[in-house]
């Protein structure tokens, strides 16, 4: 009786041992798919919030943004007024300007327009140019093309396709060069183009936002709220309008690209 009173406790421990077993294979087998199953849905998550990356930009005609990462619409067209010397601005800008203008030369600041609205046949001949001199200094033709990009806006990414953008200098001073922020025009134009619906729109230590070395001469309408909230904050106009730095857009259209290949 003792033995059978063992085998009896023997089958029931190997009976309840296998149960465990198989709850515990069970429980595995249910629980391990679900782990695996979030880590694949998180990973799928952050994959289409990249490939679904957007940004909210306004879409008036005074704000509209053009940068190295975002290109002139296709069936963009304005309606250009002359200024002068054979420049151009965007009709709608014309009275500030000439406003502007005016103002300065009351206090007497002469300022001249270089250059203004330009057509894609225009820009294109210009950066090709500056290409071809960064290759002349060594430069390989890939790094030529990169570094040209942040002097003069490669074709379709210029604001002068605008006709917003005006490239100013002083009556002092006709250079195109840094030395120009020491002129009484740019002086001037810092302190009240905004009244006028003008920013400083490449501001020096912005290039990484901005994507555009520094140019004391260049200056961007934008209308006159928008001028005197980004004057009065001290953004560019990407922090403002809440796009992405341009650097930073670089950087992902090519993580994208490399995806793709």
């Amino acid at each position: 009786s003792i033995i059978c009173v063992g085998m009896l406790i023997g089958t029931v421990y190997a009976q309840t041992l296998e149960q465990e077993q198989q709850e515990e294979t069970a429980v595995q087998e249910i629980v391990l798919p679900d782990v695996l199953e979030e880590e694949t849905k998180q990973s799928t998550e952050e994959l289409n919030a990249e490939d679904e990356y957007e940004e909210n930009l306004p879409d008036d005609w005074n704000l509209i943004l053009v940068n190295r990462t975002h290109p002139i619409p296709e069936d963009y067209e304005v309606e250009l007024k002359p200024i002068g010397s054979g420049h151009q601005i965007d009709a709608r800008a014309y009275d500030d300007f000439r406003a502007m203008i005016q103002a300065a030369k009351s206090e007497g600041i002469y300022i001249y327009v270089t250059s203004s609205y330009r057509d894609l046949d225009k820009q294109t001949d210009l950066y090709n140019k500056k290409v071809e001199s960064y290759v002349m200094q060594g430069y390989s033709y890939e790094n030529a093309q990169e570094q040209a990009g942040q002097v003069v806006a490669v074709p379709g990414t210029s604001e002068h396709h605008l006709g917003l953008a005006l490239d100013f200098v002083s009556s002092e001073y006709r250079k195109l060069d840094e030395k120009q922020e020491n002129t009484k025009g740019f002086q001037w134009l810092e302190e009240h183009s905004w009244e006028y619906g003008f920013i400083l729109r490449y501001p020096n230590g912005e290039t990484d936002i901005t994507g555009i070395i520094y140019e004391p001469w260049h200056f961007r309408y934008v209308g006159l709220e928008a001028a005197k909230e980004i004057t009065e904050s001290g953004l560019t106009l990407e922090e403002y309008l809440g796009a992405e730095p341009v650097s930073e857009g670089l950087a992902r259209m090519e993580e994208q690209e490399d995806l793709e290949s």
